[in-house]
């Protein structure tokens, strides 16, 4: 867990792309419930922070708007939102969804400090404790990408992506097996993408797709998987219809073709070869 040291830079990103649930201190509750915010930005970038509480319990924290993700490196995801944010405090939760802490819920309160927050958190846990309190802190980077509004994916089947509320859902090419996969951002640089994907269903699972973008940015492969996006975005199919009958597709990632083995009698035994 931990707390983000947002910038100024944050402020304008959250609400000049999405309009939060809270507004000016002359609103009442109602007003505050029932208000809509406008269409997302087909352009929003994410803000990235590294948030610590303690000294060797650090987080990444990405958020696309209110909404955000914690990825923290033994695996565990929560779901984080923005509930307050202003001149002098935020307000942030947070919801572990996987991982061994999931349960486990907490509420963040900071005090801004110009481009800093630090404060508090109180988390629970059921079955293991209520109300623990601790402090946090956090650091915002600077260089994220803006998020592309779709994404194809290829591994053994392929899929395509579109991003609603900070996350990347199935729009096309499954769920396969009754199993159904959800993309979440930790980190979107030229420099560096980091992605995680869980699936849910008959065969739930985890996994982190990383490494530097193509040079054009457009694109990120590895090994037996390729994700694209923006003017790349066609060039990989969006299903496994798509990739089964368009001529020229990319075939299934990865392909393994096993050589043909051609034996002849050979005076008393046999040989063999390709």
């Amino acid at each position: 867990m931990a707390q983000p040291h947002f910038f100024r830079a944050f402020v304008s990103v959250v609400f000049a792309t999405f309009a939060l649930t809270f507004f000016a201190n002359g609103q009442t509750q109602s007003e505050r419930n029932t208000a809509q915010a406008p269409p997302k930005s087909n352009a929003a970038v994410p803000v990235t922070m590294t948030e610590c509480e303690g000294t060797n319990n650090c987080a990444t924290w990405t958020f696309l708007g209110a909404q955000g993700n914690g990825h923290w490196p033994s695996g565990e995801i929560a779901n984080l939102s923005v509930e307050h944010y202003d001149d002098n405090t935020v307000v942030i939760r947070r919801a572990d969804s996987t991982g061994s802490s999931a349960g486990l819920t907490a509420v963040y309160t900071g005090t801004r400090h110009d481009d800093r927050v630090g404060g508090e958190f109180t988390s629970s846990w059921p079955g293991h404790w209520d109300k623990k309190s601790g402090n946090w802190y956090a650091t915002v980077e600077k260089d994220s990408q803006s998020l592309p509004t779709a994404m194809h994916f290829c591994q053994q089947h392929c899929f395509t992506f579109t991003l609603e509320n900070g996350r990347y859902t199935l729009s096309a090419g499954g769920p396969h097996n009754g199993s159904v996969p959800v993309m979440t951002i930790e980190k979107f640089t030229r420099e560096s993408v980091i992605i995680h994907r869980t699936d849910t269903g008959n065969f739930a699972r985890t996994g982190v797709y990383s490494g530097r973008m193509s040079d054009d940015g457009n694109s990120l492969s590895g090994d037996g998987w390729k994700i694209t996006w923006g003017a790349a975005l066609n060039s990989l199919p969006g299903s496994d219809e798509e990739r089964d009958t368009a001529p020229g597709s990319p075939q299934p990632y990865p392909v393994l073709v096993s050589p043909v083995v051609v034996c002849v009698p050979w005076f008393f035994t046999v040989v063999c070869g390709r």
